[in-house]
């Protein structure tokens, strides 16, 4: 018991001062982010909604050739696709263009009108249909959210936004989340 209270306090210490996330706010996305060993980037997205929302990672012009992940969360079950825009203000799933579903979806939640979705994705992929992130460089993203309720990947977005963030160098310990490393690994 004495142990378990031990891990419990030394856990919750951990996560309290990870301090290797870089996070931004705008127009009601947050975007979390960090690098992790495996060259992977993994992200937590927060927008007011009970819908979708996407973030989109080195677009040439509007949503050109931006890496977009797009999500939402359906029965306490987080539902995220990979995509690629493929024209100034349209998208498609990376494998109806040929290319490949690269992201591991690590959850997602929906409460008092906001949805979260985590996921992480690679660095370099190796599929055209996905933006390289080079470690130190500074990317634009743009961000979306859909109406309340729309649970699905073919509604309008009812807001974007944009920012420029940049790819920190590693950042979190393997086999963690949030820099909580994890036992048993």
């Amino acid at each position: 018991m004495k142990m378990l209270l031990v891990s419990i306090v030394l856990l919750a210490a951990s996560f309290a001062f990870a301090q290797d996330w870089q996070e931004i706010v705008v127009d009601g996305f947050t975007l979390n982010w960090a690098t992790v060993p495996g060259d992977l980037l993994s992200v937590k997205l927060s927008a007011p909604t009970t819908g979708w929302l996407s973030v989109g990672f080195d677009p040439s012009q509007a949503m050109l050739d931006a890496n977009i992940i797009i999500g939402y969360v359906e029965s306490s079950t987080a539902v995220l696709r990979d995509d690629f825009g493929w024209q100034m203000t349209s998208h498609r799933a990376d494998t109806l263009l040929g290319g490949t579903h690269d992201l591991t979806v690590d959850g997602g939640s929906e409460a008092a009108g906001e949805t979260e979705i985590q996921f992480t994705i690679p660095l370099n992929s190796g599929d055209s249909y996905d933006r390289e992130l080079m470690i130190g460089n500074t990317y634009t993203v743009i961000f979306a959210r859909s109406a309340n309720g729309e649970d699905n990947f073919t509604a309008p977005h009812s807001v974007t936004a944009s920012a420029q963030i940049e790819i920190p160098a590693l950042a979190l310990e393997p086999y963690s989340w949030a820099g909580v490393k994890v036992e048993g690994w």
